[in-house]
């Protein structure tokens, strides 16, 4: 009985360390979505919708605190009208993203009426590559470290 116990047991422990061996492989190789908490954060903030004779002109305030430069930042949007209908699905190319550094930039919606945008939401991440010769760094990670807020009239957010 004793015999039996200690195969059981050591069977487990052997299976155990077959399944850690992947688990630890992954850690080493990939950041998971705490690892790029840890990191920091890639801060965009909706900060002012102005009808303009072009059309909306929305106003952001980034942020990267994600610990490397990005040469270019992009993130699918989506348009909601008052009421939750979708108007337009577009992408808003940010640029280059340096580590540390807080950021302006804006997007001429051309045709849209600012009063009629109730709400903005960060769909996908569409670019994020590195500064490192243009290595394209993880769209999950981009995206987990992404923290979307507004100061305007429209909700923005994930």
């Amino acid at each position: 009985m004793l015999a039996r116990f200690a195969r059981r047991s050591i069977a487990a422990l052997a299976s155990a360390a077959i399944l850690a061996v992947p688990a630890a492989a992954f850690a080493q190789g990939s950041e998971t979505a705490q690892g790029a908490k840890d990191a920091g954060s890639l801060s965009l903030e909706l900060n002012r919708a102005v009808d303009t004779d072009q059309g909306c002109r929305l106003g952001f305030v980034t942020t990267n605190k994600t610990g490397v430069d990005l040469a270019k930042a992009a993130f699918e949007v989506v348009l909601f009208k008052p009421g939750g209908l979708i108007d337009r699905l577009l992408v808003l190319d940010f640029g280059a993203m340096d580590e540390g550094r807080t950021k302006v930039r804006e997007f001429n919606l051309s045709g849209a009426d600012c009063k009629a945008i109730d709400r903005v939401l960060v769909n996908d991440v569409a670019a994020c590559e590195g500064a490192d010769g243009g290595e394209a760094v993880d769209k999950n990670r981009c995206m987990s470290a992404l923290a979307a807020s507004s100061k305007a009239d429209i909700a923005f957010g994930l």
